[in-house]
């Protein structure tokens, strides 16, 4: 099957991101599985995050790249294959995993900052790792449902039984993975920001440094939530105005692929430049710096 240029530049750029999500992603989980110091309660909610942008370009590789070498077969067997692999519907529950983790980290900053000496708060999170999939499972259920195989048009496509129900579920998904978290995660920051603004830091010096280290951390988290707000907010845009859009369907799904990929392999880098320790665990994790550490030993 050929591809025209601007559908090969559109596949090499998919690629490119799909590479920097799983290269960048993987090493934020090996890094939280190898330092022992890292096993922290946020950094272990940003190990499931990792793992959810990680999933969105694993689950995105057949839909972006693959489906344009391949022709699906008809039958059940197509219209399987649609369902859970070629349209794409996975990753899209893992992307809506990513949005739910960014609530959830966001409440953990908002009571570690708020209650700050309430060491057992975030120890309950872990607990909703598991809704949270499954919350994303559900609210990507009726496009699973509805996804087949067309052998006219010899490609994925979404059986609504209606216009009406086909508008109303986009609209519905649009609101419970963009804009709701986009509307809590501001809130819960802008309290944030107007607490470690107003509120004196304790006397004690050691309660000061885990404040400073909280505030460093969540100055970070804040970056990746602007983040995933300006990603994720034209395909959201897109869902609700697709009236007004020209060849909508061929916009909306190009925008929205190229959003949550985007959106899935900045995180790492964001870390990075944020994060000292972050820097200095991936730097440990290179040969030239282990023999640096045992010739100074010597």
């Amino acid at each position: 099957m050929g591809l025209s240029t601007p559908s090969l530049v559109y596949v090499h750029f998919l690629v490119a991101m799909i590479l920097l999500n799983v290269a960048g992603n993987s090493l934020v989980c090996l890094l939280v599985l190898k330092n022992k110091a890292t096993k922290t309660i946020i950094n272990w909610l940003l190990f499931h995050l990792a793992i959810a942008d990680l999933l969105v370009a694993v689950f995105f590789i057949p839909p972006c790249v693959v489906s344009h070498f391949v022709q699906l077969p008809n039958g059940f067997l197509g219209d399987l294959l649609c369902k859970f692999v070629f349209s794409g519907n996975l990753g899209w529950v893992a992307a809506a995993a990513s949005s739910f983790l960014l609530v959830v980290i966001a409440f953990d900053r908002y009571r570690a900052t708020l209650h700050p000496l309430k060491t057992l708060r975030s120890r309950r999170l872990t607990r909703i790792v598991p809704v949270v999939w499954v919350l994303a499972a559900l609210l990507l259920l009726p496009s699973i449902i509805v996804s087949a195989y067309d052998e006219e048009r010899q490609g994925c496509v979404q059986r609504y039984p209606s216009y009406a129900l086909a508008r109303a579920n986009k609209i519905f998904w649009s609101t419970v993975n963009c804009v709701l978290p986009i509307c809590m995660m501001g809130y819960l920051y802008i309290r944030i920001a107007l607490r470690l603004r107003h509120r004196e830091l304790l006397l004690d010096s050691s309660i000061g440094a885990v404040q400073q280290s909280r505030k460093r951390v969540t100055k970070m988290l804040l970056s990746v939530s602007l983040i995933f707000t300006l990603c994720w907010t034209p395909p959201a845009a897109l869902c609700l105005l697709v009236k007004f859009v020209p060849d909508a369907y061929t916009t909306v799904y190009f925008v929205s692929n190229v959003c949550a990929l985007l959106n899935s392999c900045i995180n790492p880098l964001v870390y990075t430049l944020h994060s000292q320790q972050f820097r200095k665990n991936l730097a440990s994790l290179m040969p030239c710096y282990n023999r640096k550490k045992i010739s100074l030993s010597h």
